[in-house]
């Protein structure tokens, strides 16, 4: 009782190092948890019968040989990645001056080519990751 007067929110101990928080007082995560166990239930026989169909599919651990250009690629990826995070390191070093900022126009282009270089940068190792997974057979 005491609890549910105080405090406003709970964050409880899951298990495996995982942390959740509860909205209210006491009750409210003994409620909360209730409805979770209720869903958990329902969903039960669905979560069940999809792990069933995943077992009884073969699962394919061999190698797949990448075609040509994919090849290609995947071996230029990591010069292009060092390339483009070299860049990015000049680039920030010149944003670090304050003196940039006096210059609005070249501070703008700068900040907008650090922008473009990140999304460059994390679509080319999201395609770097493709490519080792497909060759390792996870694709």
């Amino acid at each position: 009782m005491f609890l549910d007067n105080v405090i406003t929110q709970s964050i409880v101990f899951e298990g495996k190092g995982r942390l959740k928080e509860y909205i209210g007082g006491y009750d409210d995560y003994i409620d909360a948890k209730k409805r979770e166990a209720a869903v958990a239930a329902q969903n039960a026989p669905k979560i069940q019968t999809a792990a069933a169909e995943e077992k009884a599919k073969p699962k394919a651990n061999r190698t797949v040989k990448l075609s040509y250009k994919e090849q290609r690629e995947l071996d230029a990826l990591p010069d292009e990645i060092a390339a483009l995070e070299t860049e990015q390191s000049e680039i920030n070093a010149q944003l670090s001056d304050p003196d940039i900022f006096k210059d609005y126009e070249k501070a703008g282009a700068l900040q907008n080519r650090a922008e473009a270089i990140e999304m460059l940068l994390l679509e080319k190792l999201e395609r770097w990751e493709w490519l080792e997974a497909k060759q390792n057979g996870g694709q």
